[in-house]
């Protein structure tokens, strides 16, 4: 059983820790239980999990019935929904799209974040 798995954000103040600006960045996947893309992406998403979840890339889920409120603040209209957060910020989002260009975009944040971090420990040492 692997140790990496989609977190599922419980409230705004759970949400606002996991995305903090020294948080590890993250992709957050905003869904809802009648939505059927939603369902249609969810392996998908896991399988990014799988992949790529580690020091440089985290995976939340947000249902949108359950954290409306918290949905709407972070400018989410429709389901499914993907917003990657840095450094505190959301630096991109993704609606709408299929599972390649998901994967193509965790892979560049995963990149980038990957390089910075190294790029950190070389100066430190």
């Amino acid at each position: 059983l692997s140790a990496r798995a989609v977190t599922d954000v419980a409230s705004r103040e759970s949400f606002q820790e996991l995305v903090a600006k020294e948080a590890t960045p993250a992709l957050v996947f905003y869904t809802a239980a009648w939505c059927e893309p939603c369902r249609d992406v969810a392996p998908h998403v896991e399988a990014l999990v799988d992949r790529l979840e580690g020091p440089d890339l985290r995976v939340l889920r947000v249902d949108v019935q359950e954290q409306g409120a918290l949905a709407g603040e972070q400018g989410v209209k429709s389901v499914p929904a993907f917003n990657f957060h840095r450094d505190g910020h959301v630096v991109e989002r993704l609606a709408g799209c299929g599972p390649e260009a998901l994967a193509e975009a965790a892979e560049r944040h995963v990149a980038i974040h990957a390089e910075r971090r190294l790029k950190k420990e070389k100066k430190n040492n």
